[in-house]
């Protein structure tokens, strides 16, 4: 069976803060991404169709802190022993607002391309 996924999975271990609906500020980690979602675990339990907004950190090539915005939907949730793990969903990503990120995905997404050598 193939993989249903539009988008390639990349491997994406990054704490970031999430603004949750109550405006309450979460920490979570993320543990992979794509360029349709990512998923994250929170000590929060978030709540399905609840629309959040996560801050990742980036670090550009003058080693300046550039922090970008995403908006996006919670997809699922399961509850773990400790934390919850939850998908989103992004509604949007655009270069003048999330450059960093992908460029970020534009490289990863490159090591899955064979060599011209090869």
């Amino acid at each position: 069976m193939g993989d249903r996924r539009r988008h390639k999975r990349i491997t994406f271990l990054r704490e970031m803060e999430i603004l949750c609906p109550n405006h309450e500020v979460a920490k979570a980690l993320a543990v992979n991404i794509s360029r349709s979602g990512l998923v994250l675990y929170c000590n929060k339990q978030l709540a399905v169709e609840s629309e959040i907004a996560i801050r990742l950190l980036f670090v550009d090539e003058y080693k300046v802190d550039r922090i970008e915005t995403v908006i996006g939907d919670v997809c699922w949730v399961k509850p773990l022993e400790e934390f919850c793990a939850s998908g989103l969903q992004f509604r949007s990503l655009n270069e003048q607002d999330h450059f960093m990120l992908l460029a970020y995905l534009n490289y990863a997404e490159g090591f899955g391309k064979p060599c011209i050598n090869e």
